[in-house]
């Protein structure tokens, strides 16, 4: 909780998760440990749901480290 209240007033941590290709990335928060999808192509910046994780998962760019 407190986490989250510093993340509003300070903003977020970013560090890189997981790169699944050069345009294509998890990136997550230190502090709150939220995650996010991130996309170059689109200029996408969104929330990480169970979807993102499926998709990469199908299409075979899921390391098999991180099951």
């Amino acid at each position: 909780m407190i986490e989250r209240m510093l993340c509003a007033l300070l903003g977020h941590k970013y560090v890189v998760a997981r790169v699944f290709n050069p345009g294509a990335r998890q990136v997550g928060c230190t502090r709150c440990n939220r995650k996010w999808a991130m996309h170059d192509g689109t200029k996408s910046f969104v929330d990480w749901d169970g979807e993102f994780e499926k998709m990469y998962r199908m299409f075979g760019q899921w390391e098999k480290t991180h099951e």
